[in-house]
């Protein structure tokens, strides 16, 4: 018996060591493979933050660069009061042209940093075909810079019939 005794001893004792440290390097690796995934995400995140302090450098570069042109833009678009006016000045427009026409502003979209003002307008009228088309040629070679989003012409008795709806833009 003494034999089997120190024979289970001399096995039990390296095999438990073996186990205990087999045990210790799986809770390890799991461990490593945890902060690994981790610092992965670190590192994408790191990415991310240096890509946008890239991008808000460009943007204040690009940024220096235009302040030179704001004051020729504040030279070229009216102000946002000047549109006010803007009705007046397409019915002088019209009457130059014989068109008897109504216009009207509606909702303001204010200026923002990435837009300029605008302001919504709505024309109708009535008159002949050219003269709707030297109004229209008349009102784009103007001092507003206009867009327009619909635009619709149809015939009733002699004459034409327009609606036009469009924006107005403001500095």
């Amino acid at each position: 018996m003494n034999f089997k005794k120190r024979l289970l001893i001399n096995i039990g004792i390296p095999l438990g060591i073996y186990l205990i440290l087999v045990a210790v390097l799986i809770f390890i690796g799991s461990d490593i493979s945890k902060q690994a995934i981790q610092i992965k995400k670190l590192s994408g995140d790191l990415r991310y933050y240096i890509e946008t302090t890239e991008s808000i450098a460009l943007l204040q570069r690009d940024a220096e660069k235009v302040k030179h042109y704001t004051p020729e833009l504040e030279s070229i678009l009216p102000a946002r009061d000047q549109l006010v006016a803007f009705p007046g000045d397409l019915n002088m427009i019209a009457k130059q042209n014989k068109l008897d026409i109504s216009a009207s502003l509606g909702q303001e979209g204010l200026r923002s940093a990435s837009e300029l003002g605008k302001i919504d307008f709505i024309v109708s009228g009535q008159g002949e075909f050219d003269n709707f088309l030297n109004f229209l040629k008349l009102l784009k070679n103007s001092r507003y810079f206009i867009k327009i989003k619909a635009l619709d012409i149809g015939r009733q008795g002699g004459d034409f019939k327009i609606s036009l709806s469009g924006q107005v833009f403001s500095f």
